[in-house]
């Protein structure tokens, strides 16, 4: 399996080595993987459509440093 770009990596290694431990014919052990892989891409692609979605409202909720009204006095 490819090495992934992120934090998961270490808990993924983890995971995978601990599969290799348990007792499982070698098709339940490729399903085992493929579905973490699974999960893996599937909360990777919710986090970025999570950041997406955040830089799509950031300009609505960011504060402007624009021309302020006069105060009168």
């Amino acid at each position: 399996m490819a090495k992934n770009i992120n934090k998961s990596n270490d808990g993924t290694d983890f995971l995978l080595r601990r599969l290799d431990q348990i007792q499982m014919s070698d098709l339940e052990r490729l399903r085992a993987k493929a579905r973490l892989a699974q999960a893996e891409a599937v909360a990777g692609a919710l986090v970025a459509l999570a950041h997406g979605i955040a830089r799509l409202f950031k300009p609505l909720t960011a504060k402007h440093g624009g021309d302020a009204a006069p105060t009168p006095g």
